[in-house]
Parts: structure tokens; sequence; C-alpha cells
């Protein structure tokens, strides 16, 4: 070969280098899909109430007919079937509504307990999946406390007990690794 020739070569195959080649760069790949199948949501809920009113100890077919006096007490006995799905689930029990509806509120105190499948519940259990079909009993009494002094301020109020609600608020729970 001559050397201009093999200059020319040198200079060409420099410049194919320095511009990275007129080929192409073959690579490899690979994938695969993860397919556990799809995840569902759990579910929180409670089912099928029964319960009664009480005035003072009877039965009270119709709690809005009731004209309460200082030194009543109304109370609701009732119960709940625990709809409880998932995991980490866990749930805490309250009642809502009882203390804050209604111009008589102020003058009432409200007090609930639970009991789950016969255990009382304190401020520590929570309902978990475990308790799913369970009995979740319910005590609410709504005292209207007789006075030591005159107090006419109470006189001709009212106490809505339609937002009294049980509720069950789920918590966040320490999730299982």
């Amino acid at each position: 070969m001559k050397k201009t020739t093999k200059g020319a070569f040198a200079a060409g195959t420099a410049a194919v280098l320095l511009l990275g080649g007129t080929g192409t760069l073959a690579y490899w790949n690979a994938t695969d899909t993860n397919d556990p199948g799809a995840i569902g949501s759990g579910r929180l809920a409670l089912l099928n109430e029964t319960g009664v009113w009480q005035l003072n100890g009877g039965v009270v077919a119709d709690p809005t007919a009731v004209v309460l006096v200082p030194g009543d007490e109304v109370s609701f006995a009732g119960s709940y079937e625990i709809d409880a799905a998932g995991d980490n689930l866990q749930a805490t029990v309250s009642v809502t509504g009882a203390s804050e509806a209604g111009t008589l509120a102020s003058h009432v105190t409200t007090t609930s307990t639970f009991t789950l499948d016969g255990v009382e519940l304190t401020g520590a259990e929570v309902v978990t999946e475990e308790d799913d079909g369970e009995l979740l009993a319910v005590a609410i009494d709504i005292d209207f406390p007789f006075g030591t002094v005159v107090d006419n301020t109470s006189q001709g109020l009212a106490l809505d007990l339609t937002q009294i609600a049980v509720v069950l608020t789920q918590t966040d729970a320490t999730p299982v690794v």
C-alpha cells in the first residue's frame, strides 16, 4: 500500500472512531413481569343493628315522645355485628353526637360502654379482622342530673338523639412484615 493510501485509511479510521462509528452497537435486554394477581381492599362496617331505648329503666317505643325532667336517665342498649376484613386492620369504637346535639346537650352527661363478644372494651383494645362476625354490644347512658340548686335554664330545651352514632374508626396499625 502506498503511504498516501495508508495515511488516508488511517485518517478515515480515526475519524470513524472519533465520530462513534457508523455501525450499530448491539446490546441485550430481558424483561420478566411480576404477576401476583389482583390485590383487594378490606372492609369495616357495623351490621344488623338491634337495640332498645329506655327512660329510667322502662322501654320507650318512641324516644322522640319523651319529655325529660331533671333526674331522668335515657339509655340505649344495642348490638351490632362487626364486619371487618384486612390484614393489618384495627379500629376503635366510640359514640358520637350525644353530647353535641341540641340545646339540652350542655345540661346532660353521656357515657358509653362497649362489650365485644362478652368482654368489656377499655380504651386500649381495638377491633381487628379476628373480630369479624363478632357481636359488639353498646350501652349509651344520657343522664339529666337532678341538681342541688334551682336552675330553670334547662326548661323547654331539646336533645337531638338523631345525631347519636356508634362509630368504628380505623387506626394506623403497624404493618406485619
